[in-house]
């Protein structure tokens, strides 16, 4: 009997300490929730094209912790709200009311989230917005290739000297991890060649072309879905690819490129024709960048290249990307992103600040 009474005063002990506990634990979870909606990171968003409207709906609909407090766009002004700007509103379609964003410095943020249309061989405006910005002591998410390709040491240094951080994981191919890998499963691994398919535009031209689709009707086809641009010859003559290889050889090996360093080779029609007979032959042909360490140098190109099945990059096709890097440590790693759209270019933004914020998911 007096094992019994014994027995059930202790679970009734532990079942006091269990409420307490499970009380304890909601309760710090929403103070957690509280003490992050009440000290929501500041966005300077400039750019409010498909990117940046894909990012503000990813916003709203996921209750990230940030606030948007500056908007500017290149056609239709600026607003800034030190409040928070109502982004339903805005993308409702509304007027700004400035009619040009104030300085930079001026504006209470705390990151720029840089998506402006540019120059992608001279990287302006973004170039200048971003140095203004890491000077005045914000950090910066970025989508624009233009900027790290033409001057990521720069930029780099810059954000050190600030004690600021510079992200720009949108810029190579969407939301597939590239330097998030690095950071997150390769951080010790020395990484010697790189090979992948960066460019859907040219991979779906190619992957159409298989099939037997004419060249013209694949890229339009690319255009129509906004894929392709207008005028198609920054992907066509390779220049895209070369910014993403110079980026990809200067943050992941240390190089020291220029895109004008990386060797180009055209997508053009007569391509298309070999991809259409490499098809019968149980080959593909795809739109490849190429980095490699290389008598104490690192060097790239990009071009189409045969494939045969045993490939890792094989079976990326239409509009898909993928990467496949040699490391000293991890061996070879190969990742890939299937038919992403605009809301996977605002994903890896959303990442980036996420991981500047401090409330990245730990699992």
């Amino acid at each position: 009997m007096l094992v019994e009474e014994t027995t059930e005063v202790a679970f009734g002990f532990e079942a006091r300490l269990l409420h307490i506990s499970r009380v304890k634990v909601r309760t710090q979870s929403r103070r957690a929730i509280e003490d992050v909606s009440s000290a929501l990171m500041r966005i300077a968003l400039f750019g409010f094209g498909n990117v940046g409207r894909a990012l503000a709906r990813m916003i709203l609909a996921t209750r990230a912790p940030f606030t948007v407090t500056a908007l500017a766009t290149k056609r239709h002004g600026a607003v800034v709200d030190h409040r928070g700007i109502d982004l339903a509103t805005i993308l409702a379609g509304t007027d700004l009311p400035l009619r040009v964003a104030p300085p930079i410095a001026s504006i209470p943020a705390d990151i720029l989230v840089e998506v402006t249309p540019l120059d992608p061989r001279t990287g302006e405006p973004a170039l200048t917005y971003i140095r203004e910005a890491l000077g005045a002591g914000l950090h910066v998410v970025t989508a624009n290739k233009g900027p790290i390709a033409r001057a990521y040491r720069e930029l780099d240094a810059l954000a050190a000297r600030h004690g600021r951080m510079l992200r720009f994981e949108a810029t190579l191919a969407d939301c597939l991890p590239v330097f998030t890998l690095r950071r997150a499963a390769l951080p010790l691994a020395k990484i010697d060649a790189i090979r992948g398919i960066v460019s859907s535009t040219n991979n779906h031209i190619l992957t159409a072309a298989a099939a037997g689709v004419p060249f013209a009707d694949a890229l339009a086809e690319a255009q129509r879905l906004g894929i392709a641009e207008a005028d198609p010859r920054n992907d066509l003559e390779g220049h895209d690819a070369a910014a993403k290889a110079t980026i990809l050889a200067n943050v992941l090996m240390d190089a020291d490129l220029a895109p004008e360093d990386v060797a180009r080779e055209p997508i053009d029609e007569r391509v298309a024709q070999a991809a259409h007979a490499a098809a019968g032959n149980g080959d593909r042909v795809r739109p490849i960048i190429e980095i490699a360490r290389r008598g104490g140098s690192v060097v790239a190109s990009f071009g189409p290249r045969r494939l045969g099945p045993l490939d890792p990059l094989y079976a990326v096709d239409d509009f898909s990307m993928g990467l496949v890097y040699d490391t000293d440590l991890a061996g070879r790693v190969a990742v890939q992103l299937h038919d992403p759209h605009v809301d996977q270019v605002a994903y890896a933004i959303l990442t980036d600040l996420l991981e500047i914020s401090g409330t990245m998911p730990r699992r």
